[in-house]
């Protein structure tokens, strides 16, 4: 019993000698890929001070998962407002319905006009609205220069459910109507307290249309990241879907009823 307990011991002291050197055998400064499934605000503010991550780079990354994952998610034979089925395993949640890009950057990740900032100004030149990659170009900019986090909320990405104001993107409430100007005039005041912490406003929500229901006239029907044939639980189901299923760090949405509750629930 001695004998053998002492070759434990010994061989308990060789694996964590072979451990030690395997770990100062790795290069000074390595480290894993920056990992953007279920990444927090730490680990992202981590990856920028450590400058394995540019806010560019993370807006691209939820970019990429935008274009594979947010399409259409139900048949629709009669279209949009007709009636629905599911699908099962359909590999994409209908969560956001209007990204923050000009027109240029929408159409180079294929992304089609009906994800306009505004489809009321298609042509979308203003200087005054930077859209998602100018903002994340500026705060990288800043950090170059600095060395420091421009807010709590450096880089982070977020989406808005569509019934909070956002200026350089249309606020309709979900709605399809012919607006002289779909754009709000200005932000609404917690979306400025978001920018004006560093974050990086990537898309707005879809939702059920006035705070009701699971789909909007404008964005279509919602469905569930984890069985798509399955309800995202009401109207901030967009907010809720393009957390879990990683197109955005952090959503806002609002509780009509249940709104925030059951979505959060519903898409763990």
């Amino acid at each position: 019993m001695q004998n053998r307990h002492l070759q434990q011991i010994a061989l308990s002291l060789a694996v964590t000698a072979y451990l030690g050197g395997a770990a100062q055998a790795q290069p000074a400064g390595a480290s894993r890929k920056f990992q953007i499934v279920e990444a927090t605000i730490a680990d992202i503010h981590k990856a920028i001070k450590s400058k394995q991550l540019t806010a560019t780079q993370l807006v691209n990354m939820y970019l990429a998962r935008i274009k594979a994952y947010n399409g259409t998610c139900v048949n629709e034979p009669q279209g949009i407002l007709g009636p629905v089925s599911p699908v099962p395993n359909a590999g994409a949640i209908n969560a956001l319905m209007t990204l923050n890009l000009r027109p240029a950057a929408r159409k180079k990740w294929g992304f089609d006009d009906r994800k306009a900032r505004s489809i009321t100004d298609l042509v979308d030149n203003d200087p005054n609205m930077p859209d998602a990659l100018e903002v994340a170009a500026a705060l990288d900019l800043r950090f170059a220069r600095t060395g420091q986090l421009a807010g709590p909320l450096h880089g982070i990405v977020l989406s808005i459910k569509d019934m909070m104001d956002t200026y350089d993107m249309r606020t309709t409430s979900g709605a399809d109507a012919d607006y002289a100007n779909d754009r709000p005039p200005r932000d609404a005041t917690l979306v400025k307290r978001l920018r004006d912490a560093g974050a990086i406003i990537l898309a707005k929500a879809n939702l059920g249309e006035y705070a009701s229901g699971s789909r909007s006239a404008f964005g279509g029907t919602m469905c569930n990241p984890y069985a798509t044939d399955r309800d995202v639980g009401g109207s901030s189901g967009g907010s809720a879907s393009s957390v879990a299923a990683n197109l955005v760090t952090c959503a806002i949405s609002e509780e009509g009823g249940p709104s925030i509750r059951m979505p959060s629930r519903l898409n763990n």
